[in-house]
């Protein structure tokens, strides 16, 4: 197979041709491995420091040889090789000729012309016009997907989540796609290679590619990337996707819409959209009123200001075509918050929630900790009332594991690769509402409590539970209130001032830590404090202590002893207390609540509302094996109650022996 047209001088000298025309993952990864040598040396060798910065001036570089490659423009390249020609000249020679649609963004290189000369020597044996173009996005793909990050509130999308969301909505080769919110093309660059590669391609790939990007540098960015990944097919407007006369003013006209909108845009509250000019067009951007469960009426008054993930949910679903299929990234607060039950009572009246993914909360790490899900959404062909009209069943998915650890490596120490969770469940996933395995139906109704993980009500208990708890009855923390069998009520705050005053304990999330309290002198508190506190909390040794709110510890548990039980617990924490030993003793109850299938189901009930989480009154919901009694748990249990009694007793003989501390 012929990698290159021509030969150039240094392939004719003997440099190796790189197979790039090879649609085998060597290929890609041989490409790749090019890609990797240049940003190391960009960053070693020129001024250009910050990874945003390297890749645009990389992306700069590439998009220039894939114009000369593609002119078959030899003589240009050898001139600047040569030191004749610069670097600025060949970008405003060549750049327009090969990009018309994008002649409002000016392409520059903030690098010198030795580092670009170096970057082009090791590029000229390639001839980036003749590679496949989905192969030269993967391969670029595969380089900037870790290393680039946002800073006003744009997280680059994963590439095993970019990869699940284009699989689950399946763009056709005659589609067109649209992001309103594009970054550096991520999902465009992956629906050319889905839509390239799903068999349906005679004539080529008919459906428009459109990008929309606020930001000049990533619209400059994507620009370069797609148009090499796409092979020209892409087009890419620098507007804010949110002011339609800005977009016009790009060339996009509003009544313009697509068959698919796949998109991550950005969040957060400490971004919010102002502009009145802006929110008076958005009916996500009016006052709505609550009339009762879950029904919503917009007012005529305009907010002072909405987050931006609520408005391009509506831009976005009116840019759909009736018909037409939505994914788009959100953060677990728009399906949990009660307080914007509107947005899901207006999507209801414009469409249908088809699909709902819980993502991991490592899936953005380490960029950020922000908790998310996707939502997928299908347009009505006409808009319905407002009103009930959520009575369609849902594919739930959950994903546990994203590919990466929460410091974004992709291996273990062992050199494994981390569980992709999101990999199976596109696999997994069917168009025509078939469930398979990894995918769950479920009927929400009208719910405006839209945390997928929260309809998974049916982990079964592993093989090994099942022979601990056979023939225990099943029973909700509800239930056992309603039988008296427990108590639960909340801790409280002291106040930072209380710190230090004395030598009680005051509880707090990082004080547990296997079933045990291990506090901090500096936080503890005064007996006038302990006093205020002691009737309300009410602590008797036998009381067990969950973490309820938090960022990790959500369902860890500690029982107090004799030896601890004096002391004030923080509000995070729930108090759970036994009140028929006979009936249920607080180390069968603590048991159960740990036994891991029912720690799975604790995380399936925590809202993380932006990085905190929260289990709130769903705690009351939580179903656990009640292990009182003969039965095949006994042995477990009275080991279980044995070891953290005797543990408890020995940890107070060492601190007798120890003796009082010592302040340094």
């Amino acid at each position: 197979m012929a990698d290159v047209k021509k030969r150039t001088k240094s392939q004719q000298e003997g440099q190796q041709i790189l197979p790039i025309a090879d649609y085998s993952p060597g290929g890609v990864q041989n490409l790749a491995e090019t890609f990797r040598r240049l940003y190391y040396r960009l960053y070693s060798n020129s001024s250009a420091s910050r990874a945003e910065r390297i890749f645009e001036n990389l992306a700069t570089i590439l998009l220039l040889k894939f114009c000369l490659d593609k002119q078959e423009d030899e003589t240009a390249l050898k001139k600047f090789l040569a030191g004749q020609r610069t670097a600025d000249s060949m970008l405003k020679e060549f750049l327009p000729q090969q990009l018309p649609k994008h002649t409002s963004l000016t392409f520059t290189l903030s690098i010198s012309d030795s580092s670009v000369r170096e970057a082009m020597t090791e590029l000229a044996p390639l001839n980036l016009a003749m590679a496949p173009a989905h192969v030269l996005g993967e391969a670029f793909q595969a380089l900037i997907g870790p290393r680039l990050r946002g800073d006003k509130g744009q997280f680059f999308t994963p590439k095993s989540l970019v990869k699940a969301m284009v699989r689950i909505i399946a763009p056709k080769a005659h589609e067109s796609v649209l992001d309103p919110a594009c970054g550096t093309g991520g999902f465009l660059g992956e629906a050319h290679i889905f839509q390239f590669e799903s068999g349906e391609v005679t004539d080529g790939v008919k459906g428009r590619l459109v990008g929309i990007e606020k930001d000049h540098d990533l619209a400059r960015l994507a620009t370069a990337l797609l148009h090499i990944g796409t092979c020209g097919r892409s087009e890419l407007l620098n507007a804010n996707s949110l002011d339609p006369f800005e977009v016009a003013e790009a060339g996009l006209a509003g009544d313009v819409q697509f068959d698919v909108i796949l998109t991550n845009p950005p969040f957060g509250s400490r971004i919010p959209v102002e502009d009145k000019n802006i929110l008076r067009n958005f009916d996500l951007a009016h006052a709505w009123v609550c009339h009762g469960e879950n029904s919503w009426s917009m007012t005529a008054a305009v907010l002072d200001g909405q987050d931006p993930q609520i408005l391009f949910i509506e831009r976005s679903v009116k840019a759909l075509k009736p018909g037409g299929r939505m994914g788009i990234v959100l953060p677990e607060g728009v399906f949990g918050n009660r307080q914007e039950g509107y947005v899901w009572a207006w999507l209801r009246q414009h469409g249908i929630i088809k699909t709902l993914l819980d993502c991991p909360r490592t899936t953005f790490q380490p960029s950020t900790d922000t908790k998310t899900n996707v939502l997928f959404f299908e347009k009505n062909l006409t808009v319905a009332p407002l009103g009930n009209n959520g009575h369609s069943k849902v594919s739930i998915g959950v994903a546990l594991r994203c590919g990466h650890d929460r410091r974004g490596r992709t291996h273990k120490p062992d050199g494994t690769h981390h569980e992709d969770d999101f990999e199976k469940l596109a696999a997994a996933f069917s168009t025509n509402g078939v469930c398979n395995g990894l995918w769950k139906k479920v009927a929400v109704g009208d719910s405006t409590y839209l945390v997928p993980r929260y309809y998974v009500r049916d982990h079964e208990f592993t093989d090994q539970e099942c022979e601990i708890i056979n023939g225990a009855r099943m029973a909700t923390i509800a239930q056992l209130m309603e039988e008296g069998l427990l108590t639960v009520r909340k801790g409280h705050e002291v106040g930072s001032h209380a710190y230090g005053s004395g030598d009680i304990p005051f509880v707090r999330t990082s004080d547990l830590n296997n079933y045990e309290l291990s506090t901090d002198p500096t936080n503890a508190i005064s007996d006038d404090i302990y006093e205020e506190y002691r009737p309300q909390q009410n602590l008797r040794p036998g009381d067990i202590l969950m973490v309820v709110d938090g960022r990790y510890r959500i369902g860890a548990t500690a029982i107090l002893s004799e030896n601890n039980y004096r002391c004030v617990v923080q509000s995070h924490f729930r108090i759970i207390s036994t009140q028929q030993n006979d009936k249920l003793n607080p180390f069968e109850l603590l048991y159960a609540l740990n036994l891991p299938s029912v720690r799975v189901r604790i995380r399936d009930l925590v809202f993380v509302q932006s990085t905190l989480g929260t289990l709130g009154r769903r705690l009351f919901e939580l179903e656990i094996p009640v292990l009182h009694g003969d039965g095949p748990w006994r042995d477990r249990v009275d080991a279980f109650r044995e070891i953290l009694t005797k543990r408890d007793t020995l940890l107070m003989q060492i601190k007798a022996m120890a003796g009082s501390e010592v302040e340094l």
